[in-house]
């Protein structure tokens, strides 16, 4: 499990890249058009729409990955208080509660997806199902609670990765 894992993080991790090259380029290319033509600009406003479609994957196809190394908001301090294990309950409780969460997110924006996409409902410029923008919910949240369960069970400890040594 330990190496799909590391597998998925690569796979995320190059998927995130493209995406931030992708923006990059297209918001870059609006802003040069833009100061160029008004006309050509209008000709491509889809840019606009393409930028925050991505933006929203970006977010959700990250949060497993941020979870995996600890980036995720914690109150360490709190848990850090408690006895040793105490503190090892807790943290299987939260990551039981997070997988819990994550999987009803995950189910749930499945059903908005599928239903948008049964809706038939279009983006206005790019003309492609809004089902791919809500589409992003269930795959991120499908993302996070595969790290919650691997957290749980002990594949890896997401919580010696928040250290107040880390937080540099």
């Amino acid at each position: 499990m330990k190496a799909v894992l590391e597998t998925l993080g690569r796979v995320e991790e190059f998927l995130l890249a493209g995406i931030m090259v992708v923006m990059t380029v297209l918001f870059s290319g609006s802003v040069l058009v833009r100061a160029v033509s008004d006309e050509l600009f209008r000709q491509i406003a889809w840019v606009d729409e393409a930028t925050r479609y991505l933006m929203v994957w970006m977010v959700f196809l990250g949060l497993g990955l941020a979870l995996q190394r600890g980036r995720h908001i914690a109150m360490g301090s709190l848990l850090e208080r408690l006895p040793q294990r105490l503190q090892t309950l807790v943290r299987k409780l939260i990551d039981f509660a997070g997988l819990a969460f994550s999987g009803f997110i995950a189910w749930f924006g499945t059903d908005i997806a599928l239903l948008v996409l049964r809706s038939g409902q279009s983006s206005p410029t790019l003309g492609v199902t809004t089902a791919l923008l809500y589409a992003a919910l269930p795959v991120g949240f499908a993302l996070l609670a595969i790290r919650y369960l691997a957290s749980l069970v002990g594949v890896f400890d997401r919580w010696a990765a928040t250290s107040p040594a880390d937080a540099h």
